[in-house]
C-alpha cells in the first residue's frame, strides 16, 4: 500500500533551521525529499542558511546539489514512505548477487527462485508510485547494482538512475523530460544566478561598478561550483572504486569458502566411503559370528542331551547298586542264620 508522506510547500521557500544540516549527507536526505518545483528554491535558500552559519564549505557542496530527475524524484518519495519495501528489494538483491556468483563458480544453486523474488519486490514497491511505473520499476532495479546506488536509494536520495541492473543488463532509460509541453524542468542554480545577473544589469544601467561586482561574484560562483564539482567527481570515482574494491573483496570470500565448502563435501564423501566399507565388513563379521553361535548352541543341545542320558543312566545305576546291596545283607544275614543252625546240629 502507498502511504503519502508530508512533503513541504512547492510555492516558496520553507525556513530551514540552519544548525539542522551538518553535512552533505544531511542536507542531501533534507532536499531530496521535497516536492520536485520546489528543489531549486529550497537548495538555493539552504545555501544561504548555510553560508550565513559560517559553513562555507558546506554551503559550496549543497550548492552543487542537482535537481533529481522526475523519475528519480517518484522513486525518492515511495523509498521514503516504504522504508521495509526497499530494505526487501536489496536484501533480494544481495542473495542474488550471491547466488549468481556461486553458478558462475560452478555451483549448483538455482538462482531462479531469488530472481523471481527480487521482481516481485520490484514490481510490489513500484505499485506504489502513482504514475511511470514502468520507468520506476526500472529505476528501482538498476539502482541496486552497487554500494553507493544501494545507499542513495535507501536513504530516498536518487538524482538520476543508473542504466546497469543487479542482472547485468540495461533497463528502459527513465524519462528526464517534464510530463507535458508545458511543464520545463527547473534551471540549474547557476543558471538562476545567471538571470540575476543579467535582470539586474537591465534594471539598474545607471550602476556599472555594481554590474561589474554582481559578474564577478557571478564568476566567483561559478568557480566554486566548478571546484566542488570536481571534489564531488573525484570523491564519486573513489567511492566507485572502495564500491569495486569491496565487491572483489566479496568475490574472493565468495569464492574461497565455496572452494572450502566443496573440499568439505569431497571429504564427507570419502568418509562415507569409507564408514560404509567399515559397516559391510561388521555385517559380514556379525553374520559369521551368528553361524558359529548357531553351531555352538547345536552342538550345545546335543551335549545337554548326552548328559540327562548319562545323569539317567548314572540314576538307575545307583537305583540297581541300592538294591544289589540289599540283597547282599539279606544273603549275608541268612547264611549267619543258616551257619548257627548247622553249627547247633553238629553239637548235638
Amino acid at each position: 500500500m502507498f502511504h503519502r508522506v508530508r512533503l513541504w510547500p512547492a510555492t516558496k521557500a520553507t525556513p530551514v533551521d540552519p544548525a539542522d544540516p551538518t553535512s552533505l549527507d544531511e542536507a542531501k536526505e533534507l532536499l531530496y525529499g521535497l516536492p520536485l518545483k520546489s528543489f531549486v528554491a529550497e537548495r538555493d535558500f539552504l545555501v544561504k542558511q548555510i553560508w550565513a552559519a559560517g559553513n562555507r564549505d558546506l554551503a559550496n557542496e549543497v550548492k552543487t546539489l542537482r535537481k533529481p530527475s522526475m523519475v528519480a524524484a517518484e522513486v525518492n518519495h515511495i523509498v521514503r514512505a516504504d522504508p521495509e519495501g526497499v530494505d526487501l528489494i536489496l536484501q533480494a538483491a544481495t542473495l542474488l548477487r550471491a547466488a549468481q556468483t556461486g553458478a558462475l563458480e560452478g555451483s549448483t544453486i538455482d538462482a531462479s527462485e531469488l530472481q523471481q523474488q527480487y521482481r516481485a519486490a520490484i514490481r510490489g514497491l513500484s505499485q506504489s508510485a502513482p504514475t511511470r511505473r514502468a520507468e520506476v520499476r526500472a529505476a528501482l532495479e538498476a539502482a541496486t547494482i552497487d554500494e553507493a546506488s544501494q545507499d542513495d536509494l535507501r536513504s530516498g536520495c536518487v538524482v538520476v538512475p543508473t542504466t546497469v541492473s543487479v542482472f547485468g543488463t540495461a533497463p528502459p532509460s527513465p524519462a528526464i523530460a517534464p510530463t507535458s509541453a508545458t511543464e520545463e524542468p527547473s534551471p540549474p542554480v547557476d543558471e538562476l544566478e545567471a538571470r540575476r545577473v543579467r535582470r539586474r544589469a537591465s534594471n539598474d544601467k545607471d550602476q556599472p561598478q555594481a554590474d561589474e561586482e554582481g559578474a564577478a561574484e557571478q564568476a566567483a560562483a561559478e568557480k566554486e561550483a566548478a571546484t566542488a564539482e570536481k571534489r564531488r567527481a573525484a570523491e564519486a570515482e573513489a567511492q566507485r572504486k572502495r564500491a569495486e574494491k569491496e565487491r572483489q573483496r566479496k568475490l574472493t570470500a565468495l569464492k574461497r569458502e565455496h572452494s572450502e565448502a566443496l573440499g568439505t563435501h569431497l571429504a564427507a564423501l570419502n568418509a562415507e566411503e569409507v564408514a560404509a566399507a567399515e559397516a559391510a565388513h561388521a555385517d559380514q563379521a556379525v553374520a559369521d559370528t551368528a553361524r558359529e553361535q548357531a553351531a555352538l548352541e547345536q552342538a550345545l543341545a546335543v551335549v545337554q542331551v548326552q548328559r540327562a542320558t548319562a545323569e539317567k543312566a548314572r540314576a538307575n545305576a545307583e537305583t540297581a547298586k541300592a538294591n544289589a546291596h540289599e540283597r547282599a545283607e539279606q544273603a549275608e544275614a541268612k547264611v549267619d542264620a543258616l551257619a548257627q543252625i548247622i553249627a547247633a546240629f553238629e553239637i548235638d
